[in-house]
């Protein structure tokens, strides 16, 4: 790991461009960056793009494998609307990586769409931004067009926090040219939990003809599912060859 970062997590503090340290809030966690560079890792991507940068921490993650991979300048997109007053990208020039990093300052749906008109291609794709289930599958369908077969997208606040990442999780999880390839801190299963999940499975089993009478509705849990993961990877197996009737509950 980058001296910077565990200069970050010890502390909890980093510098911004005037040369005060600042309190780390909105970050991603250590074992997830780990995360993040192990799939980076599976995957050997070659150009990457990431929605919501923050403080730039997750960014450093990925930043550092691109450099261990020698990969060139602006190998990582990435979007984030908002300026969070410089400190991300004062911190990727203080670690040597700011060349690495092809940064758009608007949202990802003024610029996804024009991404895909030039014909980016990218490997991986880690989406870590607003927790709308619109915004979210939004994102999702541009990344799906620019994604090479062997590709991941990585779904950061999964896991049942934000219900509409969650819903984007179950219908990633559901494409047949998708498949779960991994998940960060697993959601504790409490006894509590435990046996409302076992009463509600029973319930639904005890539903006749469910699938006839709810055709529209997927009434599998997450834990069912195992999709209760803070953040989960996803792999694209296939190009999209889906009919234009296909549907699916998820």
């Amino acid at each position: 790991m980058l001296t910077l970062l565990e200069n970050i997590f010890t502390s909890s503090l980093i510098e911004n461009p005037q040369g005060k340290m600042v309190s780390l809030h909105s970050h991603t966690s250590r074992g997830q960056g780990i995360f993040l560079q192990g799939i980076f890792d599976q995957v050997k991507p070659k150009k990457t793009l990431e929605i919501g940068m923050a403080f730039g921490i997750s960014s450093l993650f990925i930043l550092e494998k691109h450099r261990e991979y020698d990969h060139p300048n602006k190998s990582h997109i990435i979007i984030e609307p908002y300026p969070w007053k410089g400190i991300a990208e004062y911190n990727f020039a203080k670690a040597g990586l700011f060349e690495l990093t092809d940064i758009y300052y608007k949202k990802s749906y003024e610029i996804l769409p024009g991404l895909v008109a030039e014909n980016i291609r990218i490997q991986y794709a880690y989406v870590d931004t607003i927790k709308l289930f619109d915004n979210v599958m939004q994102d999702i369908f541009f990344i799906d067009k620019m994604l090479d077969v062997g590709g991941v997208i990585i779904l950061d606040d999964c896991g049942g926090s934000w219900p509409g990442i969650q819903k984007a999780a179950r219908f990633l999880n559901s494409l047949p040219h998708y498949e779960f390839l991994g998940g960060y801190r697993k959601s504790p299963l409490t006894l509590k939990r435990k046996i409302a999940l076992a009463v509600t499975t029973f319930a639904i089993n005890l539903v006749p003809f469910k699938n006839r009478f709810l055709p529209g509705f997927n009434l599998k849990t997450n834990r069912s599912l195992d999709l209760e993961y803070r953040c989960i990877a996803f792999k694209k197996k296939l190009e999209d060859t889906r009919s234009w009737d296909w549907d699916i509950s998820f």
